[in-house]
């Protein structure tokens, strides 16, 4: 089922998210800010798996003047207005799994794996995937995680930490 949530607090989720165990956030754009989907953990106490794609689908975007005929895209121009709690206040004790494909280096990525994997203090693993592409349009094609890759990542997203979450990072054909 696909679905537009405006991120709302907590009390205003729990009653329709809380039996929710499992979460599939599908093409996210690369630009966009990750943390307005904490809200979810937030809102889903129960939800076991959380999986995020991050990907600028380029053979369904939507672009120049037809893009303004949608509803959604005054709202990603504008920004969310959307408080996160302060990552001391909040505790998710269901979350198992996190998987990220699309992932990338960049700051605001492992910034977003770090938040998950505070918040979520049961969490077991994480998979990180790089972009998966397309059948329809031509998939960016990038070779699988070197391991110097995966050394900096890895060091990147555990740095200060005391975590014992098992960082994964798979291979192109590696899927759900």
């Amino acid at each position: 089922m696909l679905i537009w949530v405006k991120p709302e607090g907590r009390k205003q989720l729990l009653p329709v998210f809380h039996k929710l165990s499992l979460v599939n956030l599908f093409n996210i754009s690369e630009e966009c800010d990750l943390t307005w989907t904490m809200f979810i953990l937030q809102g889903a106490p129960a939800l076991k798996k959380l999986r995020i794609m991050v990907r600028d689908h380029l053979c369904e975007m939507i672009k120049g003047k037809r893009r303004y005929l949608f509803d959604f895209s005054e709202e990603k121009e504008k920004g969310l207005e959307w408080e996160p709690c302060a990552p001391d206040d909040f505790k998710h004790h269901n979350l198992a799994e996190l998987r990220f494909y699309g992932f990338q280096a960049g700051d605001k990525f492992v910034r977003y794996v770090r938040n998950v994997m505070e918040a979520a203090v049961n969490l077991e693993a994480v998979y990180l995937h790089k972009d998966p592409g397309c059948e329809k349009c031509e998939p960016r094609l990038r070779n699988d995680w070197t391991s110097t890759e995966t050394t900096l990542i890895g060091d990147k997203i555990n740095m200060g930490s005391w975590s014992n979450v098992g960082i994964h990072f798979l291979r192109r054909r590696q899927e759900y």
